[in-house]
């Protein structure tokens, strides 16, 4: 009986060993746990806006792998500034612009906004606009503009092309809320807005204007 009971308590730890030991059973190693599979999520489709600062961006050498600039998107008709990290919207802001808002500036004292893309020349404090961002208008686009106007008669013959545009803040809140375009051809935005957007913009910031 005693070898029968030996024999048979070694036949159930077998057993129970081989239950444990087996390939299914086996617990995963700490460190060697398999992660579920993620299909990549579906590429995200472009707005007509940011197709247009991508388009900006690839044109100015930049979205190539490294950092991309802060980019201020302006448009005109809906009088909205976007500030934008590459193609990332951060925040829209109210803009008001020049006292004649539909035209694409052509010259000094026509009142227009320009449109295109700009550079930032400098930006500083202003004693009457708060603070003020300049951008390189006059650029080679605008002359090339200004002298196909003056060409066609569209402008008088001896009119400056001007200059001193640039986006700043208000000395008339009032204005801006009431949403008047009573600036000579300037962005402007209530002081408090540019105050946000001013630390982010330097020499690589890119200024986009349209229309639309």
């Amino acid at each position: 009986m005693r070898n029968l009971s030996s024999t048979f308590v070694f036949f159930m730890l077998a057993v129970g060993l081989v239950g444990c030991g087996g390939t299914k059973q086996v617990a995963d190693k700490p460190g060697k746990r398999s992660l579920p599979v993620i299909e990549p999520a579906e590429p995200v489709q472009l707005t007509p806006e940011q197709q247009l600062v991508k388009e900006v961006l690839s044109k100015n050498g930049y979205g190539r792998g490294g950092p991309n600039p802060t980019i201020l998107l302006v448009r005109k008709e809906p009088r909205r500034l976007t500030l934008y990290q590459g193609l990332t919207p951060l925040k829209t802001y109210p803009v008001v612009i020049g006292q004649n808002p539909v035209g694409d500036k052509l010259c000094q004292g026509d009142l227009c906004t320009p449109e295109g893309v700009y550079h930032v020349v400098t930006k500083f404090d202003h004693p009457r606009w708060h603070k003020f961002i300049l951008l390189d208008y006059p650029n080679t686009t605008n002359w090339l503009k200004y002298a196909e106007a003056k060409r066609k008669g569209k402008i008088p013959y001896d009119a400056d092309i001007g200059g001193e545009v640039g986006i700043h803040g208000t000395d008339d809140p009032y204005k801006n809320l009431a949403g008047e375009n009573w600036t000579w051809g300037c962005v402007s935005l209530l002081n408090n807005h540019i105050e946000e957007i001013y630390p982010l913009v330097n020499d690589q910031t890119l200024i986009i204007i349209t229309r639309r």
